[in-house]
């Protein structure tokens, strides 16, 4: 009987969480007709979002793959003064709310800062621009790829590292051949979140890439800026392709990780 209490409890609990999350989805896809939605999906202005939100997605996520690991490398690898501050670095835009880096970002890329007036020298310009919502999705997306790594490359025995540095293999063709085929499944949890975060980025983008339709509307954007403008249709539009989205890429990952356990 208490067995039986406990395991009722638990289902109840874990029901409450269930309907949290089916019923404002179930809400959204209810919200419009599906021949409103064919209309609004191809709606150039809903179109031109999903494009942008891709291409400074996906280049996030090899700016990410390119500095991510080796710093996941050296934190997971290497003992050093000032490491628990880098640690603790990584982990800051993932607490910081994400207007806070918008304007941090806004600050000092801003042409009334020397950092930015130093660029608008060189003429790159990133306020306002699509390089601005890279930059502003990369600073609050990157430390889902490096933590990530990290716990991957942590989790290696350090005797196969050893034995390879023993038998003559240079770090390099070590950290090649087998420490990133080892934590490849880190590796890709850090892609899926890293892509997943920089698509659903909000805060931090408006602030830095501002809202100008065709240029620097992400989906996210696209999203608030319809449902503020009483544009509901092409707003619940974008969201159910960004929730659709996300729900496909941590399916995948699900399934390729499934795969690969096996």
């Amino acid at each position: 009987m208490k067995n039986f209490s406990f395991d009722l409890a638990i289902s109840l609990i874990a029901g409450i969480f269930v309907c949290l999350i089916i019923l404002p989805i179930f809400a959204l896809f209810t919200a419009t007709s599906l021949s409103e939605l064919a209309c609004q999906f191809r709606s150039p202005m809903v179109l031109s979002s999903v494009l942008i939100s891709l291409e400074t997605s996906l280049a996030v996520v090899f700016l990410s793959l390119c500095l991510g690991i080796p710093v996941a490398y050296l934190l997971a690898m290497k003992d050093f003064k000032g490491k628990r501050i880098l640690d603790t670095l990584v982990d800051l835009p993932v607490s910081m709310p994400p207007l806070v880096a918008g304007l941090a970002l806004l600050i000092l890329l801003g042409g009334n800062s020397k950092f930015g007036k130093l660029l608008s020298c060189y003429g790159i310009d990133l306020i306002f621009s699509k390089k601005g919502i890279i930059i502003a999705q990369l600073f609050v997306s990157i430390p889902f790829l490096i933590k990530s790594t990290k716990d991957a490359f942590e989790s290696i025995n350090k005797n196969v590292i050893n034995a390879s540095l023993t038998l003559g293999a240079s770090r390099f063709y070590t950290f090649k051949t087998i420490l990133l085929p080892l934590a490849k499944n880190g590796i890709y949890t850090g892609i899926i979140m890293t892509w997943a975060r920089a698509l659903g980025e909000f805060g931090a983008t408006s602030m830095v890439a501002g809202c100008i339709p065709f240029r620097t509307e992400t989906m996210t954007v696209a999203i608030y800026q319809n449902a503020m403008s009483g544009e509901l249709s092409a707003s619940i539009a974008v969201a159910l392709l960004l929730l659709v989205f996300s729900f496909t890429l941590l399916l995948v990952f699900k399934l390729r990780v499934r795969v690969h356990a096996r």
